[in-house]
């Protein structure tokens, strides 16, 4: 017990927690005065006597439940269980599983659950590398808990007879809570996986805080996404004064011979202020087309977050938000009573085709006919956001070259790892050739660089 205490101390100096000699000793005493088999106690007391700061809360509490991980309980083997999914054609049966506890709101078969999909999506291995913010990405890519969410919401809406606005907001609250248990759910089967697999000391590694910048932004936590909003309008001030900076610099014209004899009339015709030709500059229309469906949809509202509170970098900025349908949705940021989060601009906007699954070749398409042929020219940018998965639909390349003819330049953002791209149905290898770019943007820093080249 002492040597983990001890290393365990040691994890959280490296996580940027400060911890002095004297305290490392309270801590030592504390063990006395607790029941060693409570974690409860163990937690309380190590708490009390190692954080001094409220910010250090959250790296001391995924350090403690690696270093003192809960003993896991076996999934139940009848009764109210999920059903076995070791073959992957049980995946759908899974997922219907997953729904029906969360809609009895059953802990027992919830805990069972997300052992379950833990084991059957996240492919957790020692030879693999990644984080934990990696795997449950894996994990909610496959689970789509905001459709379930919705699922579970217009469910208990057609249940009741008559419901007021508050008994409706009261149930959407409460399917919202299961949801995010169930996520922290996954998160500490992930960990505890994660110290079977690799050990205390890797498990650490993946546990202590990261900076804003550097959370993946599909990985990110409620908490750590309400972080990054709030990072969004520093970020761009900082972004926008050193792309000024720069073009400034870079005002290196032709010296203007007239202007500069002009001027050294005044001193006996010594050309002491030589005058030159600043070239213009020129900046550029953005076209953002912006996929928000399923767990890209926060990335989308990041990269419109940003670029719009850089306008005064860009001539003009027009937004089109798309499914498996694609609108243009720049007037609703001139709404500031309007969140464009991904429920609202699907509310607002029409965003949706056909079955509400993305479909890169309709889209394209659309926006080609409708809007590209007629607006896109030499001084246009399109930026697209997306991870490029095309349901095994038609990818539309056509459409895409021809606006890759006419644009300036045409960039793609990809939220997912590297490591995923051209898996299952993503494509983006067929579409990189139709682009001047394509970039892994998987956290506010990658962001802010692209921002950065591209202004």
């Amino acid at each position: 017990m002492l040597n983990a205490l001890i290393d365990f101390i040691h994890r959280l100096r490296d996580a940027a927690i400060p911890i002095s000699m004297v305290e490392a000793v309270d801590a030592t005493e504390a063990l006395r005065h607790v029941d060693l088999g409570s974690r409860a106690e163990l937690r309380a007391a190590l708490k009390t006597v190692l954080v001094k700061r409220a910010e250090h809360a959250a790296s001391f509490a995924a350090l403690f439940d690696v270093y003192f991980a809960a003993r896991r309980a076996d999934a139940p083997r009848s009764g109210g269980g999920p059903p076995d999914v070791a073959d992957p054609t049980a995946a759908d049966d899974l997922l219907q599983a997953l729904h029906d506890a969360l809609r009895r709101n059953d802990e027992g078969a919830l805990r069972a659950m997300a052992t379950r999909v833990v084991q059957h999506f996240a492919g957790i291995d020692a030879q693999r590398a990644g984080s934990q913010q990696y795997y449950l990405y894996r994990v909610l890519r496959q689970l789509d808990l905001s459709n379930l969410l919705q699922r579970l919401i217009h469910e208990a809406g057609e249940s009741g007879g008559d419901t007021t606005r508050l008994d409706d907001r009261l149930v959407g609250d409460e399917q919202r809570h299961r949801i995010e248990a169930f996520r922290r759910r996954l998160a500490d089967e992930i960990r505890a996986r994660l110290l079977d697999v690799k050990g205390a000391a890797a498990a650490a590694d993946v546990s202590v805080r990261t900076p804003i910048e550097d959370v993946d932004f599909l990985g990110a936590t409620p908490g750590e996404l309400r972080d990054m909003r709030q990072a969004i309008r520093p970020l761009a001030r900082k972004l926008a004064a050193r792309i000024a900076r720069r073009r400034r610099l870079r005002r290196h014209g032709r010296l203007d011979a007239r202007r500069t004899i002009r001027r050294s009339l005044s001193a006996g015709g010594v050309p002491l202020e030589p005058a030159f030709r600043y070239p213009k500059a020129s900046k550029a229309d953005l076209y953002l087309l912006c996929d928000v469906s399923g767990s890209v949809a926060e990335f989308a509202h990041f990269t419109l977050s940003l670029l719009y509170a850089m306008n005064e970098e860009f001539s003009r900025i027009r937004s089109f938000a798309f499914v498996d349908g694609i609108d243009e949705v720049t007037k609703l940021f001139d709404d500031r009573s309007v969140q464009l989060d991904a429920r609202h601009l699907l509310a607002r906007a029409n965003l949706v085709w056909a079955d509400g699954h993305s479909d890169y070749g309709h889209v394209f398409g659309r926006f080609w006919n409708v809007y590209g042929a007629r607006t896109l020219g030499p001084r246009t940018t399109v930026i697209i956001t997306g991870d490029a998965r095309s349901n095994y639909r038609a990818p539309g390349l056509e459409a895409l070259r021809a606006i890759q003819a006419c644009a300036r330049k045409v960039y793609w953002l990809n939220p997912e790892p590297r490591r995923e791209w051209n898996t299952t149905d993503s494509i983006i290898a067929s579409y990189a050739p139709c682009c001047d770019g394509v970039f892994e943007v998987r956290n506010l820093r990658q962001l802010a660089d692209f921002v950065r080249a591209i202004a």
